[in-house]
């Protein structure tokens, strides 16, 4: 593999070979992943089984279940979280202006 010399590169260059390598990075891995996908998948066949049946459904978490909101903002009743995910604006607002968590709760 041949060297390069960062030291004469300018830092234009230099974010240009980072973004460079960055994105070989990413399709380097998805290559691999697609690869090994279907290693498992063959090896899977090969003794009759289907990769659900040995692993589940592993398509990543499930989407569209609601939760019930745990929070709500008392400036607004409309305006609840589940606690999950990002805070929203109004709920840090609120913890930086000294009102503690548990009045926030939806009882």
């Amino acid at each position: 593999m041949a060297r390069i010399n960062l030291d004469k590169l300018s830092v234009k260059e230099l974010q240009t070979l980072a973004d460079d390598v960055a994105l070989a990075l990413v399709e380097r891995k998805d290559e691999e992943r697609a690869a090994i996908k279907e290693k498992i998948a063959a090896l899977a066949a090969s003794n009759g089984f289907a990769v659900e049946e040995l692993f589940g459904n592993a398509r990543g978490p499930k989407v569209g279940k609601k939760v019930a909101p745990k929070y709500r903002n008392p400036d607004d009743p409309t305006a609840t979280w589940t606690g999950r995910g990002r805070q929203p604006l109004w709920f840090a607002a609120a913890v930086r202006k000294g009102v503690k968590v548990e009045k926030l709760l939806i009882k």
